[in-house]
């Protein structure tokens, strides 16, 4: 398929709006299709690497692949919707599967839905900490009973959107935290954008019906974790700043425990809890101590 200029400009129009960084765009791009994106479009402003991109993508007929791949990564953006929809042949925005494609997607009573919130990475390892995610999953005995849903550069209206559109039963964040326990987001004009602890308990307050689990993967989210166990049976936050590294090795264990086959005697949650500080304090004892996690009503 071949797009006309207007078809273009539409299209870079979307993928900058979706993704305001090039980060975000790279991430996309490794996830869904497995491409590099510095190898395809080199340096330059984003606006630059979007429209070479575009144009590679059109020149070597895989531009429906990535948009497919586009709104796969970030459903819920308005104009990546609209352009899917005129694009993409037979694609129906309220019935496509947005879900990650290494994740088997066999549907039984008992799935877990895990959706992954990414916001304005800074030097953050949020790539690996999303494949290392996926990796646990996938080498799991029981890896039917979970997918993996991924919306990247969330501001305040993606993650209230993501959310009732998505019913997860599991909510990660992973991103910058602040020392009040505020999250670190972006508002439309791409400015750093804190919410409070009070605005994500009002938030999750309305999602307790089908939210088991919320997991604060940023510096100072404990304010934030305790105000949301108010509504969440379970929430784990950062108690202080915690390394780059230790938060990735504290994910991989965690859902290392999540996807173990368990006796019928255990706490999911915190067996996957008490996996995770494990993890940790067998590479670095020192950060063992910053996860902690939240009961509601204890």
């Amino acid at each position: 398929m071949g797009l006309s200029g207007q078809q273009r400009k539409e299209l870079q129009d979307a993928l900058i709006d979706a993704f305001p960084n090039t980060a975000f765009l790279e991430q996309m791009l490794s996830f869904e299709l497995d491409k590099n994106l510095r190898a395809i479009a080199g340096e330059g402003s984003l606006q630059d690497i979007v429209f070479k991109l575009i144009q590679t993508a059109n020149s070597q007929g895989w531009v429906e692949d990535l948009v497919h791949a586009a709104y796969n990564s970030n459903p819920g953006n308005p104009k990546l919707r609209t352009i899917a929809g005129a694009l993409l042949p037979n694609h129906d925005p309220e019935t496509s599967s947005v879900s990650s494609p290494n994740i088997p997607q066999k549907q039984t009573n008992q799935q877990q839905k895990i959706l992954i919130l990414t916001a304005i990475p800074h030097g953050l390892r949020l790539d690996k900490e999303i494949r290392q995610i996926e990796e646990a999953i996938r080498r799991a005995a029981n890896r039917d009973l979970f997918e993996i849903r991924i919306r990247t550069a969330v501001r305040p209206q993606d993650i209230r959107r993501g959310i009732a559109e998505e019913q997860p039963q599991i909510v990660h964040f992973c991103g910058h935290g602040l020392e009040d326990g505020s999250l670190l987001l972006e508002d439309d004009g791409g400015n750093n954008k804190p919410v409070a602890p009070e605005g994500l308990a009002s938030l999750f307050k309305l999602h307790a019906d089908y939210v088991k689990c919320v997991l604060l993967n940023a510096c100072y989210s404990e304010k934030s974790a305790v105000a949301i166990s108010q509504y969440i049976n379970y929430v784990i936050g950062m108690n202080n700043p915690i390394q780059d590294k230790a938060a990735i090795t504290f994910t991989e264990g965690f859902y290392d425990g999540l996807c173990y086959k368990n006796s019928g005697n255990q706490d999911l949650f915190e067996r996957a809890f008490d996996e995770g500080i494990v993890a940790i304090k067998m590479e670095n004892v020192s950060q063992g101590t910053i996860p902690v996690l939240k009961k509601k009503n204890s």
